[in-house]
């Protein structure tokens, strides 16, 4: 009789499984990246619950994380921010929340289902360096870069160039050094040889999927390589200020498609096809200088540049 009034006295005082939700701060996360959870605790007759402990797990059980329910959110307590890094591990990856049982009064063990996507790292691929026109079937150089948002090393990634027709040109291999004044751009200068084809050219930049330890996903850019006829003449344009009679150095020549920059002489040297063309010359500070010019031999071209008036900003 005893015993049983103690059953029942015991079972008077169970307040059963309390409710457990979980909050994510994200619902994608790369590998190994840090994600976060919030998880609330609340019992249907409002007991406090500060100071239990819930324990985050993995699908096989192992202990990813754990926290203290340290605050009050209404009826609620909250273990708040719980960090917990994603497996290395690429697909979705089911986690649980888990709250063990307690005495006085009785609450019952209570757990509660997440799951998130671990999603191989990205890797972004930058070209730069390439002429801006380049005569049928001459070789050229251009640099190649590649930076994970995470920093991670990409010291000897294979990359592969292919052309419009999705042929292979050229490769390499990213170097151990990262690019100047950079923490994390690796790179590789490349040479290849340019198309017969005159005109436009679609060409990729493509480092494969890898994994070194940590699952990357492939990276691709387009860039554009412009073939030109073979050049007929030089044309040698001279930029100075148009005031002080001195010359400009850095400033920017451009007779389309064919670019370049002035030396500390004021002076940039193009070699083009025979045409006309429009010459624009720019430089900081400076008001643009902008004519036509002829080119059926090699050409001496002086181009005075006047400065801005002061206050007024350049937004070329």
């Amino acid at each position: 009789m005893i015993a049983s009034t103690a059953m029942a006295a015991r079972a008077a005082r169970t307040h059963g499984a309390p409710t457990c939700a979980v909050e994510q701060s994200t619902h994608e996360v790369d590998a190994g990246a840090e994600l976060t959870v919030t998880v609330r605790l609340y019992c249907r007759y409002g007991c406090d619950l500060k100071g239990r402990r819930v324990s985050i797990r993995a699908d096989d059980d192992t202990e990813l994380a754990s926290a203290e329910f340290m605050e009050r959110d209404g009826e609620a307590v909250v273990a708040r921010e719980v960090p917990l890094r994603a497996p290395l591990g690429v697909g979705v990856q089911v986690c649980r929340a888990v709250v063990g049982a307690q005495d006085e009064p009785l609450h019952e063990a209570t757990s509660t289902e997440f799951s998130f996507v671990a999603k191989a790292h990205p890797t972004n691929v930058s070209v730069w360096g390439v002429p801006s026109a380049i005569a049928a079937g001459e070789r050229f150089r251009f640099t190649v870069g590649s930076k994970c948002p995470v920093g991670c090393n990409l010291t000897d990634r294979q990359l592969s160039i292919f052309d419009d027709e999705g042929a292979q040109v050229c490769g390499g291999y990213l170097r151990e050094d990262t690019w100047p004044g950079t923490s994390a751009l690796y790179f590789a200068e490349v040479e290849a040889e340019a198309p017969l084809a005159l005109g436009d050219h679609r060409w990729q930049a493509r480092i494969l999927s890898f994994d070194s330890g940590v699952p990357h996903a492939e990276g691709a850019i387009i860039f554009t390589v412009k073939v030109v006829s073979p050049p007929d003449h030089e044309v040698k344009v001279e930029a100075f200020d148009g005031e002080k009679q001195t010359p400009i150095a850095g400033a920017h020549v451009l007779l389309h498609p064919y670019r370049s920059f002035t030396d500390a002489n004021g002076v940039a040297r193009l070699k083009v096809t025979k045409g006309r063309y429009r010459l624009f010359v720019s430089g900081f500070n400076y008001i643009a200088y902008e004519n036509i010019i002829d080119v059926a031999a090699d050409v001496t071209t002086r181009t005075e540049l006047m400065a801005e008036p002061e206050g007024q900003e350049d937004y070329r």
